[in-house]
Formats: C-alpha cells, structure tokens, sequence
C-alpha cells in the first residue's frame, strides 16, 4: 500500500472529487455486469450530490465514514454503521459495510483490506454485493463472509444484490 495515502473523514470541499471517484469505481466494477451503454448517458453528478449532502450533514450514530487521499486525490473510501433495512429486507447483523470502494488504480495494493479491517475488523456484520462481482465476492469471502441466499433487486441499477455475512 501506498505510504503517503491520507486516511481522514471526508468533507463537503471533497464532495466533487469523490463523487467523481465513485461513480468511476462504479463504472470500473459495474460496466462490464450492464448491459451495453449503460453509463452512456449517466454522470457523476448524482454521486457528486450525495457526496455533497451526507458530508454536509452530521455524522449518524454509529457510522463510520473514512476518504483515503493520494496527495489530494480521492482513491478510496468506506462507510460502515448500523444494519439497515436493505430493499425491503431486514438485516441480520448489527453492524453493515455500507459500502467500500477502491480507484482501479490503487487495486491490488492492500487498500481495500485495509479498509475492511478499518470498517468491520473481524467483528459480525453484513454487506450487499451486485450479483456477477466476483472479484468483490472472492474478496469479502478470503475474509470470512459468505452468501446468505438473500437476494434484493437494487435501486438505480438492473443488478441483484446479494447479502454476505459473516
């Protein structure tokens, strides 16, 4: 892993370059399990939105919420807090990832386990992952989570979610 990689709570000054890095994780991770074009006519801007509201707001009870900067470039984050209802389905778990991404860049460096054991440790939790990520099951999975059978059509995108847990 990188050396000088920051590891610090995110701001609304970083709403515009992690919406930008998160929805390009997106498209990296998620391009290639929709159908052609899909991202075509799709931006950033709604990430860059999201971002812009959650750093705004105070942090919830509960959640964790961590940027890691490559000099002042976002390339990763995660969020973990409370088990919430997810699409209709009750958690199973205290503790959820909420969500763990990595640039394509910064994959492979040990980043993403970082972040996990910054997240979750080795503690019970939960997590949703697209149906067809493989990379990301195999990951989750190397760390003692496994596919509960639960399945939950996911907003926003034509992928199911599956629930891991652990």
């Amino acid at each position: 892993m990188t050396a000088d990689l920051v590891w610090r709570a995110p701001t609304p000054a970083d709403a515009e370059a992690l919406g930008r890095m998160h929805f390009r994780a997106w498209v990296d991770t998620y391009g290639p399990l929709l159908p052609d074009g899909w991202f075509d006519d799709r931006g950033p801007e709604d990430r860059i939105a999201l971002w812009a509201r959650v750093t705004a707001e105070p942090l919830p009870l509960g959640v964790r919420r961590v940027a890691v900067l490559d000099g002042s470039r976002p390339v990763a984050w995660c969020q973990t807090g409370p088990a919430r209802v997810h699409e209709g389905v009750d958690p199973v778990r205290d503790e959820e990832l909420w969500g763990l991404y990595v640039a394509r860049d910064h994959l492979g460096t040990g980043l993403g386990q970082a972040l996990l054991e910054w997240g979750v440790g080795d503690r019970p939790a939960e997590l949703w992952v697209a149906e067809g990520n493989e990379r990301a099951i195999a990951f989750y999975r190397r760390n003692g989570f496994t596919l509960d059978g639960t399945q939950a059509e996911s907003r926003g995108f034509p992928l199911a979610e599956l629930r891991m847990v652990r």
